[in-house]
């Protein structure tokens, strides 16, 4: 991030104190920011001339800035809790108090008074209850279904029981934003991502809705009625039209996402700039292979692609910063601190061209293609419309090792319906919490592999089930031995 202070310097007492209670997990949120100032609001509309604001460039969005692909619902939307800092305890946020059994499985959570909607509606329980069952819908599968009831007790009360004690517990559902009921209730979860209602949504949150310019921007001001600290900025305005660095550079936004490092380079010699890198262990990124599929059966096969893949490359031109943990298996953010993750296979094209040979892969016929039994390596890569830069990237790769690639882009509820009944080759998903790891008929599974292993399953059972977090980490080396060996 590059910064410029022209009227309002950003400080410690400017910070807006919007957190999201995102469970540290694997691997990749990463923003490359380039500011340039807080400045007095652009559009000269009368009487807010002189209102500071913070114009953000959000690249690759539209209106649908604020819906569950934008990153940015925390801004209008309340989760449950939020994460406290360097700690795995969590802070009250939209619940202000909570109980629990001794083995974790029973909760009543209470859910904070006078807390209003924007439009005036009270937040009640109902609203906890159908934001949860919402996320946790197959058709939405944001979140695995780790609860057996929930039961409103009273407007602000809810009883939650878990089918056996779940280690993260409520919590699990920190990251998710909780939505007004009374709004949303008749519309069809399948088309989440496409409901108006992110367009203009309704909130709690530290700042509101005020309008939106399609294609080009949407603007919030500060919520008056929001229960925590006022923001000391008032007004945010996220910008998705134009270049980042030509919106930057002209003057247009004060924050711009996405700037590459050849770019940067040129930014960070300016004194108006300063540049920033944020990464969030909030998801792995990664591709997962469907067994079913004969060409991906062979555990050297899958090897092999994965060293065909030069994973250090595809961070920078993704922007990513230079010590971002490569990975083959699924950690959390302390793991990686204490230094113990197992190190991932390289990116080695010749080891990964002996092991496609061993296997029967190889180019008879000098076509640059890959053959087995007459029968070319090619495949079809699904994808979301976010990680279609990684597609693009992996196609070549690929392509450079003798497989041809397609590329399908599915919005990403029909992506994770795709994968979840086996209908794909292979996939790029994100997945947010370790048990994700996909078995066939695993209940808690987003999306399946077709991969089997009784022992894998035993132990992410065990993982889900102790409270312990040196117990729980001794499964957790279990499962990396067994995923980083079978890269399912």
């Amino acid at each position: 991030m590059l910064g410029r202070t022209k009227r309002l310097k950003p400080s410690a007492d400017h910070k807006m104190r919007v957190s999201r209670g995102k469970r540290g997990v694997v691997a990749v949120c990463i923003c490359s920011l380039a500011l340039i100032n807080v400045q007095c609001a652009r559009d000269g509309r009368e009487n807010e001339a002189d209102i500071p604001t913070l114009t953000i460039h959000v690249p690759g969005q539209n209106e649908y800035v604020l819906g569950p692909a934008g990153w940015n619902y925390f801004l209008v939307f309340l989760g449950l809790v939020a994460e406290s800092e360097g700690a795995d305890d969590h802070e009250p946020w939209l619940l202000d108090r909570w109980e629990r059994t001794p083995d974790y499985t029973e909760w009543t959570v209470h859910v904070r008074d006078s807390l209003l909607w924007d439009d005036g509606t009270p937040v009640t329980a109902e609203d906890v209850k159908f934001s949860i069952e919402l996320w946790t819908d197959s058709l939405v599968g944001y979140e695995g279904q780790f609860f057996e009831t929930i039961t409103v007790l009273d407007s602000q009360t809810l009883h939650v029981t878990f089918k056996e004690p779940v280690a993260a517990t409520i919590s699990v559902y920190s990251w998710l934003p909780m939505l007004p009921k009374h709004l949303l209730d008749t519309l069809d979860p399948a088309q989440i991502h496409s409901w108006p209602f992110w367009i203009q949504p309704v909130g709690n949150g530290p700042y509101r809705y005020v309008r939106h310019v399609p294609t080009t921007m949407t603007e919030l001001e500060a919520n008056p009625n929001y229960y925590g600290e006022k923001p000391k900025i008032p007004r945010i305005v996220l910008h998705y039209g134009g270049n980042p660095l030509t919106e930057l550079l002209s003057g247009n936004v004060d924050i711009a996402n996405g700037i590459t490092p050849l770019q940067a380079v040129g930014l960070a010699a300016d004194p108006r700039f300063r540049i920033y890198h944020n990464v969030r262990y909030a998801s792995q990124v990664a591709i997962r292979w469907n067994h079913r599929n004969p060409l991906f059966r062979d555990v050297d096969v899958r090897r092999a692609l994965t060293m065909s893949i030069d994973r250090r490359e595809l961070h920078r031109i993704l922007n990513y910063p230079d010590d971002l943990p490569i990975v083959d298996v699924p950690a959390r953010a302390r793991h990686f601190a204490q230094g113990v993750v197992p190190d991932p296979l390289p990116f080695d094209p010749e080891r990964a061209a002996r092991l496609f040979a061993s296997a029967g892969w190889v180019d008879s016929d000098n076509d640059n293609i890959l053959e087995k039994d007459g029968q070319e390596f090619r495949f079809t890569l699904s994808t979301a419309p976010n990680e279609s830069a990684e597609a693009v990237y992996l196609q070549d790769q690929f392509r450079r090792v003798g497989i041809h690639v397609e590329i399908s882009t599915y919005d990403r509820s029909v992506l994770r319906q795709r994968t979840g009944a086996h209908d794909f080759d292979a996939a790029i998903i994100r997945s947010h919490w370790i048990p994700h790891i996909t078995l066939e008929g695993d209940r808690e599974a987003a999306s399946g592999t077709g991969h089997e292993s009784a022992e894998l399953r035993r132990l992410l059972d065990a993982y889900r089930s102790t409270l312990d977090r040196k117990e729980s980490d001794e499964h957790l080396r279990g499962i990396w031995q067994i995923v980083g060996t079978e890269i399912p």
